[in-house]
């Protein structure tokens, strides 16, 4: 087999080697990100302008007329194959996947293939009717002259495939910003390239529809360089236009362009949605669609629009479009923010009624109570003068007053609580820090005792210094666990005892006591089960607990005791103290901080608080 020499093969050549290079890069970023419809079509269409232009360029630089033809047919396979490869891509690129169904992409091959089949049978000369080998300024070439079938399947086809191709790439790029043009522009330069070079070689236009060569595969090195450019330049393969059209398109947000004479360029579908079906109308100035805007290129503020439902509360954002160094309009973000402005302002009046609520409580209903406690102290001169002449009657008197004294002062203490309690609640965010248990747990326990003197509360012995990561609000926690122990005990001297036991991550307290069990409703709220939105049971103190405890991630559990009775148990988280020393200062306890937390009278009384070993 002999060769020739051409410097016309040099563009050829060139195509072939950029065009395996994209398809070489294109299966790399398909190994290394995956399959998808545009890779796959780019790459694809790559290998078949390898195969166009490579036996293409065989069939010039042989001298063997049976090589030339059967590089002729090949050549062929892959330019047949361009034209509908170029459309799938258009089409994926643009993200018009739900057309490259089975059918579709099937049916785009059903041509090329009826014309390789042509090509290759050539019944009745319809796709060559003559052959023959030429000597043109010292190049052996093999031509054919091309019959109809040639014409209509190949030359014609093509160009239609180009023009949908096109077609489709204008179409996006109508909706596109200018970032998307020169992806665009090269695009469109290798489509056109072929298609017009075949155009020109077909009406003998110089210097195409020579004799010694055919330039259309040379044209060929202009296509791939051009997808070259964009690929590598540009970033086709990893900026297609859907990046932007699904942004604005599918985004919630209002997005309007604005250009420099402030008139609306685009605008989309939710624009219409915020303002109003007639509004974002493309062309409009910018102050007829938007009154609420003003000329700043950096604004970001909030304004309320008239809507059908109501009110709607936006918030606008504004930023100078630039193009080439220069400002040639803005674009402007439109948010809906009225649900969360509703939401904020509905904690602000929350807060304002949580606020009033608390001085109800902490001002009006201690003054009450106040007054109360003032009038049993102008009584008990008058019940110790009783004394004398009835004793009997001043006892039992005085012991009643005792107890009014006394529950007065816890329903100051309960105020107190409730106070705190509304506080905690009504903090979007409790910041826990390192609290030292044990002090805050024996004056809890002590508390308990004052108020609960017909029973007997046991602390174990060698309780560990540790700290927890808590606030003033752990003392209201563990009161009320032990609390609940005591009240809800059918023993008329029950026992409770309180334990603390260590992890690497958790400082947990037990609160065991020896009365008829943990009911199912109780037990669920402090598990987790019930919500605590949702629970209707009676008093407070679990709700308490429960509350304090998610706000500190603490982890409560219930368990049976033996033989009878409850052991709760809340799993503190332990804090660590050489990392929390560099960021503040365990707390020093004073039992006085969380005065006022608990829900009982701390005075004197006959309960027993004992010691216990473990």
């Amino acid at each position: 087999m002999g060769w020739q020499h051409t410097t016309y093969s040099y563009p050829i050549l060139f195509a072939t080697a950029v065009s395996l290079l994209l398809g070489t890069y294109t299966l790399a970023r398909m190994r290394r990100d995956g399959r998808s419809p545009t890779l796959l079509a780019f790459a694809a269409m790559a290998v078949a302008i390898a195969i166009w232009t490579g036996f293409s360029a065989l069939k010039l630089l042989s001298t063997d007329p049976t090589v030339q033809y059967r590089s002729y047919l090949l050549l062929h396979a892959g330019s047949a194959a361009v034209g509908p490869l170029l459309l799938l891509f258009a089409l994926a690129y643009t993200d018009r996947i739900r057309w490259l169904t089975p059918r579709v992409v099937g049916g785009v091959f059903v041509v090329p293939v009826a014309f390789l089949a042509l090509l290759v049978t050539n019944p009745a000369d319809v796709a060559i009717i003559d052959t023959r080998v030429v000597d043109a300024n010292g190049l052996v070439v093999w031509r054919a002259d091309r019959g109809p079938a040639h014409v209509a399947l190949s030359f014609v086809y093509a160009a239609l495939m180009a023009v949908l191709t096109l077609a489709v790439v204008f179409d996006e790029l109508r909706r596109t910003n200018r970032s998307y043009y020169p992806q665009a522009i090269l695009l469109t330069i290798a489509v056109v390239a072929p298609i017009a070079a075949s155009f020109l070689t077909a009406a003998g236009v110089p210097p195409f529809g020579r004799e010694d060569v055919n330039l259309v595969p040379a044209t060929a090195g202009l296509s791939v360089a051009a997808l070259g450019v964009a690929t590598f330049r540009y970033r086709l393969l990893e900026l297609p236009p859907i990046a932007y059209t699904t942004a604005m398109r599918d985004s919630p947000d209002g997005v309007l362009v604005v250009d420099a004479d402030e008139r609306v360029v685009h605008a989309n579908e939710s624009v219409g949605r915020l303002l109003g079906a007639s509004s974002g109308a493309v062309g409009e100035a910018v102050d007829t669609v938007l009154p609420e805007t003003s000329d700043e290129t950096n604004a970001e503020r909030t304004i309320e629009v008239a809507a059908a439902g109501g009110t709607r509360v936006l918030d606008l954002r504004s930023q100078p479009l630039r193009w080439q160094d220069a400002t040639v309009g803005r674009v402007i973000v439109l948010r809906d923010v009225t649900a969360r402005k509703r939401y904020e302002r509905s904690l602000e009046l929350r807060a304002e009624q949580g606020e009033l609520l608390n001085r109800l409580v902490r001002h009006d209903i201690r003054n009450e109570m106040g007054l109360v406690l003032g009038l049993l102290r102008r009584i008990e001169p008058e019940l110790e003068t009783l004394r004398e002449d009835d004793p009997e009657t001043a006892g039992r008197l005085l012991a009643h007053t005792d107890r009014i004294k006394g529950n007065c002062e816890h329903v100051v203490e309960l105020t107190e609580t409730v106070g705190e309690l509304l506080r905690t609640l009504d903090r979007r965010e409790r910041e826990p820090r390192p609290i030292a248990l044990v002090p805050v747990l024996e004056s809890e326990v002590a508390a308990a005792v004052a108020a609960f003197g017909h029973a007997t509360v046991e602390l174990e012995d060698d309780l560990p210094d540790v700290t927890v990561r808590a606030d003033g609000m752990l003392s209201s926690l563990l009161y009320n666990l032990v609390a609940n122990a005591v009240v809800h005990n059918d023993d008329p001297q029950p026992t409770v005892t309180v334990g603390v036991d260590v992890s690497d991550e958790r400082v947990t307290v037990s609160v065991a006591d020896d009365g008829p069990g943990f009911p199912d409703q109780p037990r669920r709220l402090l598990t987790g089960q019930t919500p605590l939105a949702e629970y209707e049971g009676a008093g407070y103190g679990l709700y308490i607990v429960r509350s304090l405890a998610d706000g500190y991630g603490a982890e409560l559990s219930v368990a049976e005791n033996a033989p009878t009775g409850s052991i709760v148990t809340v799993g503190l988280e332990r804090a660590d103290a050489a990392r929390e020393t560099e960021q503040s200062a365990v707390a020093a306890v004073d039992p006085e901080e969380f005065h006022g937390t608990n829900t009982t009278d701390r005075g004197s009384s006959d309960g027993r608080v004992e010691r216990v070993s473990r």
